[in-house]
């Protein structure tokens, strides 16, 4: 069923079906489309679009919510501005009642009144799939107007990214981010002929994980280093996308700007990193030297970088063979555990603590710690943390604020727009633990059911402190702490096997 387990009645043959289906699985009827309408919502930000301007870049700031039954996975947003497609905007998981924010850039060629139309496409837990179009959504385009800042490395406003990896925006509160002013939409149900009547499926009694869909492509990027023939899309983030490609043998990432407006976020990140890998490796105790050096494997070099004929940036990284935090937590949530159990989360925690004391050491703050920026690869406990396009350096002597706001990650004092410390990133972390435990990062609860040391809890709590002076400042004194308790809880290090 589509979005919730009630049953009702089909409109020509009276069979039971269960209520959101769009057609009657006994004699193919299609079924009402209103009934499909409720189970999901969508609201536009009216806010943001008071600055477009002519050739000058705005956000349109969409919130989807998932008022059905079951998880939405994922949430496609395709968007139109008269006529002309906008960046597609993805969620990649929706738990019922959650809603995601998802925004997408705005480029107006001419003044006047522009129509943002569009089609949002959902599919449940279960395999359901449905769509829905939404039009006459009128917004002013000024001949001049005040800038919607949201790529300038220097700026002190800041992008909204949510967890999906797709959502950034600005509002006129100095350019970051408010609550919002969100206007409902009117969704359309889009119903298709079905292909033939279904017949009835008894029930399974295991759930089985489904591979995910890849999407292939075909391109050669040909560089002085090498030629890279990318074959399919890892992954999209808010500002690019990441192709896997091989090069003489060996597979690799291609990470390319979307728009070439965002290209000075890709050379920043290829900067920070070229800094951190110059940097003289510093270990938990101070040591620094050939026996520090451990911290700085957490990190991926770029390896080569190009431009495409659009003029956007493209990246050259190591295909990494490692999961993030979200798909690792879904694999446990599959079996019947809310998340990864708490031996595990330590040893995640220690290496991005050592990863981010790498960074502090050298004056940096990654700036967008979450979930999907932390990867693992099970079979050897490696982890990585990955994009560093937000990374704040030195703040102290550039004055660089924040520059990416992520609605459930970010500690207050981004949305304050307040000063940059390393305390910062040891919030979100804190957070992504409480994710990947099965917790809620947004309230920052642990999950019901599972057997967390006070010890442990309570470090989690002290991450998380709301006031930025009352929680952990250093992290290679956090990492330090970590083992101390890992080593009180569960005596001396054993590799524990991680299955998924």
């Amino acid at each position: 069923m589509l979005y919730s387990a009630r049953v009702a009645e089909c409109v020509k043959c009276k069979a039971s079906i269960r209520e959101g289906a769009a057609f009657c699985g006994a004699c193919g009827e299609p079924q009402a489309a209103a009934a499909l309408g409720p189970s999901v919502r969508l609201a536009l930000d009216t806010a943001p679009l008071r600055h477009l301007a002519v050739g000058e870049r705005g956000l349109a700031r969409w919130r989807i919510e998932n008022a059905g039954g079951l998880a939405l996975a994922p949430v496609v947003l395709a968007t139109k501005l008269s006529g002309d497609a906008l960046p597609v905007a993805e969620a990649a998981r929706l738990e019922p009642g959650q809603a995601a924010v998802l925004a997408v850039t705005v480029l107006p060629a001419v003044a006047g009144f522009h129509e943002l139309s569009g089609e949002l496409r959902v599919t449940d837990a279960a395999g359901g799939a449905a769509r829905f179009t939404f039009s006459a959504l009128h917004v002013l385009a000024g001949s001049t107007g005040a800038r919607v800042q949201v790529v300038n490395i220097d700026q002190s406003a800041a992008r909204v990214i949510d967890n999906s990896r797709s959502s950034f925006g600005a509002a006129d509160t100095g350019g970051m981010v408010g609550a919002g002013e969100w206007k409902a939409v009117e969704l359309v149900a889009v119903v298709a002929a079905p292909v033939a009547p279904v017949a009835p499926v008894a029930p399974v009694a295991v759930i089985a994980a489904a591979a995910a869909p890849i999407v292939v492509v075909d391109f050669t990027v040909t560089t002085e280093k090498a030629t890279y023939r990318a074959q399919s899309v890892l992954g999209s983030g808010d500002i690019a996308t990441v192709y896997g490609a091989v090069a003489a043998g060996e597979e690799v990432a291609l990470k390319i700007a979307d728009q070439a407006p965002d290209n000075d976020l890709l050379q920043h990140e290829v900067r920070v990193l070229g800094l951190l890998l110059a940097e003289e490796p510093v270990a938990a105790d101070g040591d620094r030297g050939p026996a520090a050096r451990s911290p700085r494997v957490h990190l991926v070099p770029p390896r080569d970088q190009f431009r495409t004929g659009d003029g956007r940036l493209g990246t050259v990284f190591a295909r990494l063979d490692g999961l993030d935090l979200t798909a690792v937590r879904d694999r446990f949530r599959l079996r019947g555990a809310p998340g990864l159990p708490p031996p595990h989360v330590i040893w995640v925690l220690r290496r991005a603590l050592a990863a981010l004391g790498l960074a502090h050491k050298a004056g940096i703050l990654h700036g967008n710690v979450d979930p999907a920026h932390i990867l693992i690869r099970p079979r050897d406990h490696m982890l990585w943390l990955v994009d560093w396009c937000w990374a704040i350096v030195n703040p102290a002597q550039t004055g660089q604020g924040f520059k990416a706001q992520n609605e459930i990650y970010s500690p207050p004092e981004v949305r304050e727009r307040g000063r940059p410390t390393p305390a910062s990133d040891l919030y979100a972390l804190g957070k992504c633990a409480i994710h990947l435990l099965g917790g809620d990062p947004e309230t920052k609860a642990l999950p019901a059911g599972v057997e967390i040391d006070p010890r442990l809890a309570r470090l989690l709590r002290y991450l998380t402190v709301e006031s930025q002076g009352g929680r952990a400042q250093d992290a290679w004194e956090l990492y330090l702490q970590v083992e101390r308790i890992r080593q009180q809880i569960w005596g001396d290090h054993v590799f524990l096997t991680l299955d998924l």
